[in-house]
């Protein structure tokens, strides 16, 4: 049976910086996935690239940037959002509000997190994420 796997934006990020001592790791993994298999992104995520390539000034990085963002638009499953993840990103944000006691300034940041996880949720598909704040969301019950 195949499976979906959600690459959060840190992941990516990963992959398009030659320096990142995560990179190796995770062109390996991603190498040793069957086939059938099927490697996808959030919008949210290509949102977030958007951001980080509209900062960069040093050209080479800049291009490879600019590369690794092309490449997920031709060959990477892009997840949109939809009305049926606003339930669960709101469910989400409540419980982990809750368990943390995080004031609502700092809940905020996580924003981008939760909406990629509610979509992994909605989805049924393995988030990949090197972000703390998923392991909490899993903690809930998600």
């Amino acid at each position: 049976m195949s499976k979906t796997y959600l690459l959060d934006t840190n992941i990516i990020s990963y992959l398009t910086d030659p320096n990142s001592p995560h990179r190796e790791t995770i062109k390996n993994k991603l190498f040793s996935l069957y086939e059938s298999d099927n490697v996808a992104v959030s919008i949210i995520t290509l949102y977030e690239l958007s951001y980080g390539l509209a900062t960069f000034t040093n050209k080479p990085d800049r291009k490879l940037f600019e590369n690794g963002i092309k490449f997920i638009k031709e060959y990477l499953n892009i997840f949109p959002l939809s009305v049926e993840e606003i339930d669960i990103f709101g469910e989400i944000k409540a419980k982990y509000k809750k368990k943390t006691s995080i004031n609502t300034k700092a809940l905020k940041k996580n924003d981008l997190d939760f909406l990629i996880a509610s979509t992994a949720i909605n989805q049924g598909v393995i988030l990949v994420s090197n972000d703390g704040i998923f392991e909490n969301i899993v903690e809930l019950g998600f």
